[in-house]
């Protein structure tokens, strides 16, 4: 049984996202190392990547979320592409200069939807990176969409279609773990929930907020959502701060971490 890590680096931790095309290099460069070390520990990642401030404003600008629908469209589908490969291309390449070897794979051309659900998946490719010991590195992506014509998928959906497919394989996916710029899931209180479950999860729903910035795939919530979905594929979620050293690499080993655990 191949076991796998898969890890989304969120668009608020890479960007300064309140500024259009800003990356944040401090929060980039520890997460990076911390993969390293991960990788140094003998597992098999797959990493994915949020948009931040990059792909966000022009999704946002011409609504490529919900489809093509007007002229427009194609030069939004164009753009927001361009951008978000833009900033797959600065992460790619970090992760490479620190030794984690970082292959980009364009979810466009892996993914097609049907009225926004995922339809097919070709996970052949990337199959034989993880073979040859290399770093797929996905992101949130303009797909094309056989209805609509296109759709957005955010970074943790491209993720979790991929987990599907993988485990559908016979992978066992040991974690999936989302590194954001806040400590975890908060509480009407201010606190950091240490566990989330289908049982606990309406009772803390209305006070997860969406993204103070631009947005256009959901921001916590749909963090929280989407780990749900993975949660009925037994597999274990983790939405941690990404900014803080060695956070990552204790979620790992199983330490004291600082964030929240998503299961059934």
């Amino acid at each position: 049984m191949k076991s796998l890590i898969l890890i989304k680096l969120g668009g608020s931790l890479i960007t300064n996202k309140s500024k259009k095309d800003s990356l944040n290099k401090k929060n980039l460069n520890i997460l990076c190392a911390d993969i390293k070390k991960v990788q140094d520990l003998g597992y098999k990642l797959i990493i994915a990547h949020g948009q931040g401030s990059f792909a966000h404003y022009p999704a946002q600008k011409y609504n490529t979320s919900k489809g093509i629908l007007n002229k427009e469209s194609y030069k939004g589908i164009c753009e927001v592409a361009g951008k978000a490969s833009w900033l797959n291309r600065i992460v790619t390449d970090n992760l490479y200069q620190l030794g984690v070897n970082a292959f980009s794979i364009n979810p466009s051309s892996i993914l097609v939807s049907y009225k926004h659900r995922l339809k097919k998946i070709f996970i052949d490719s990337l199959e034989q990176l993880l073979k040859n010991n290399l770093t797929p590195v996905l992101y949130g992506d303009q797909i094309m969409d056989e209805k609509t014509g296109c759709t957005i998928f955010s970074a943790e959906k491209v993720l979790n279609s991929v987990a599907r497919a993988l485990k559908n394989k016979k992978y066992k996916i040991k974690k999936m773990i989302h590194c954001t710029n806040v400590g975890g899931v908060f509480d009407a209180k201010k606190n950091i929930i240490q566990e989330i479950n289908f049982k606990n999860f309406n009772f803390f729903k209305k006070n997860i907020k969406s993204s103070k910035n631009i947005d256009v795939t959901g921001g916590m919530l749909h963090k929280v959502e989407q780990s749900l979905e993975m949660a009925r594929n037994d597999i274990e979620s983790y939405i941690i701060n990404g900014s803080i050293k060695d956070n990552l690499l204790k979620v790992i080993e199983d330490k004291k971490f600082i964030g929240t655990k998503i299961v059934k």
